[in-house]
C-alpha cells in the first residue's frame, strides 16, 4: 500500500491509503500530466520538512477535480455492469472499492483548506 497526502500550510494533513496498483494506474492516466511536484518546505510535527508536493491553487485544483470527476463518471458504468441485480456483500464492496477512493480523493482535491498534494 501506498499514500497519498494533502496538506495544508497550518500543519493540517490528510493520508489516503491506496494499493500500488490504484497509484500505477493513476501514474498511467492524464492525473501525473496536470501539474509537477516541486520542493517546498513546510513544519510537520514542529520541525522543517522539504517534500516534494503539488499545489493546489486555481485552474490546478479544477484540473484534478475535473479528472476525478471524469474517472467516477467512467467508473460508476463500470460498477453497475458488474454488480448485476442482487450482489453478495463482498461482490458490492470489491466492485465499489475504486469508486469509493476516487470519490474520497475528489472530496480531497476540492477542500481549499489544503493547498498541497503529494503522491508517490
Amino acid at each position: 500500500m501506498l499514500d497519498i497526502t494533502f496538506y495544508s500550510e497550518t500543519k493540517k494533513s490528510e493520508n489516503v491509503v491506496v494499493p500500488e496498483s490504484f497509484l500505477e494506474w493513476l501514474a498511467k492516466s492524464q492525473f501525473t500530466k496536470i501539474d509537477k511536484s516541486v520542493p517546498k518546505e513546510l513544519i510537520i510535527d514542529d520541525e522543517p520538512i522539504e517534500l516534494e508536493l503539488v499545489r493546489l491553487v486555481g485552474k490546478n485544483r479544477r484540473k484534478y477535480s475535473d479528472f476525478f470527476r471524469d474517472e467516477i463518471v467512467e467508473e460508476s458504468s463500470i460498477v453497475l455492469e458488474k454488480l448485476g441485480s442482487s450482489p453478495s456483500k463482498k461482490e458490492y464492496q470489491d466492485a465499489t472499492f475504486k469508486l469509493l477512493l476516487l470519490q474520497k480523493l475528489r472530496k480531497l482535491v476540492e477542500d481549499e483548506s489544503y493547498q498541497y498534494i503529494r503522491y508517490l
